[in-house]
């Protein structure tokens, strides 16, 4: 296209847009408009699905609820443009700079932002250098559901209320960006910059933080694990608290403190509780269905029926507890191998703790119980069928009535 033709096209399109005579709607869809310089243009509501704008300069340009459906924007220049309610679905948009651009709901559902193609699982060595550069832009209640934004400059971007779940946010600056309220279910964050990030309100559940320091992070009220129907919302916010004190190894958060309350019949199925004070706390028929529990203290804690079934309760202490009618059917309560202060393995195995603890009718079928420690405990009519019960230390332990068909005890 000549750029004759082009400013035509844009003078008749302004001209429709104010509904004066001689106006028409821009049709630019599939074009080649690359290289072109258009600043400050007013394209608001213009069809441009397929538009290759690679290079192109739109900086101040009106895309207001404009359809640039798969157009391609490569290192395009779109600083300070007005992207409110665009269509940006499928969009490339790699190593364009939308700095103080306004994204405001706008549709990026399927955006390739890192790239997309062969790209898509590169691990890149200066992500932020090759990401979009989306910095102090505007993207409230913007839909990023499954965006790919690896390396993207996000950093003191608006993104309150925007939905990214699913959205790789690999390598990606969110330094001191607003993400009051915003979706991160499943996201994934590993290795992003969050410092002053404000995160309140914010979804996280299921979302990779490996290697991410949440330190300087505002997660008031944050939801980091999946809320369970009947858990009152002062437990929710220790779990929440004990999600991020375990995926930050304690630089912040909070360890869940329980000891000591009712919480029976409450369902903390798939739940993260490792490390978790619950001593002398009340669980009768509790679900910790698929919990990790590991190193957790239930130390005289009342679990009669409840369920750990396939439950991690490795090296966890449950002395004198009462397991009377519980379901551990498939659970782990192996040893924990301890390591050193540089992670490295110390030879010595840290085993789950059971003496003295009721075990009156409990289900253990198949569960493992290598190294675990026994002593005193009452498996009284106890189900361990299967289970393994190698190196168990097994001192004055009631075995009355048991059932341990196919058990194995190393003798």
């Amino acid at each position: 296209m000549t750029p004759q033709e082009i400013a035509s096209i844009i003078d008749q399109h302004e001209r429709w847009l104010k509904h004066r005579k001689g106006g028409l709607r821009a049709n630019l869809s599939m074009r080649d408009l690359s290289g072109l310089t258009l600043p400050r243009a007013n394209l608001r509501s213009a069809n441009l699905a397929g538009a290759n704008l690679h290079r192109t300069v739109l900086a101040g340009c009106v895309l207001e609820e404009a359809d640039l459906f798969c157009a391609t924007l490569d290192r395009a220049d779109l600083r300070q443009a007005n992207l409110r309610k665009c269509d940006l679905r499928g969009v490339s948009l790699r190593r364009a700079n939308l700095n103080n651009a306004n994204l405001e709901q706008a549709d990026f559902r399927g955006g390739a932002l890192y790239g997309g193609g062969d790209h898509e699982n590169e691990r890149m060595r200066n992500a932020n250098a090759n990401g979009a550069d989306l910095s102090n832009s505007a993207m409230m209640n913007c839909n990023l559901k499954g965006a790919a934004l690896a390396g993207a400059n996000l950093s003191g971007v608006n993104l309150k209320g925007a939905d990214l779940s699913g959205a790789n946010l690999t390598g990606a600056n969110l330094a001191e960006a607003n993400l009051t309220g915003a979706n991160l279910s499943g996201a994934n964050l590993e290795g992003a910059i969050v410092a002053n990030a404000v995160m309140k309100n914010a979804t996280l559940v299921g979302a990779n933080l490996e290697g991410v320091d949440m330190s300087a992070v505002d997660v008031t009220g944050a939801q980091l694990v999946g809320m369970q129907e009947g858990l009152p919302p002062d437990v929710q916010s220790v779990l929440d608290k004990h999600t991020l004190w375990i995926k930050d190894q304690g630089r912040t958060g909070e360890r869940a403190v329980l000891s000591g309350t009712d919480l029976s019949y409450m369902d903390f199925s798939g739940t993260n509780l490792s490390g978790a004070e619950l001593r002398d706390t009340k669980l009768v028929g509790a679900k910790f269905e698929r919990c990790r529990l590991v190193m957790a203290d239930l130390s005289r804690a009342v679990l009669t029926n409840a369920s750990f079934l396939g439950a991690i309760v490795d090296g966890a202490s449950m002395v004198d507890a009462d397991l009377s009618g519980a379901d551990m059917r498939k659970a782990s309560l192996g040893p924990v191998d301890l390591k050193d202060g540089q992670g490295k393995p110390t030879g010595r195995k840290w085993p789950t703790n059971l003496a003295g603890a009721r075990l009156r009718g409990a289900k253990l079928a198949q569960a493992d119980l290598r190294h675990v420690n026994l002593m005193d405990a009452d498996l009284t009519d106890a189900d361990l069928t299967g289970a393994d019960l190698t190196d168990a230390n097994l001192t004055d332990t009631i075995l009355d009535a048991a059932q341990m068909e196919k058990a194995i005890t190393g003798e």
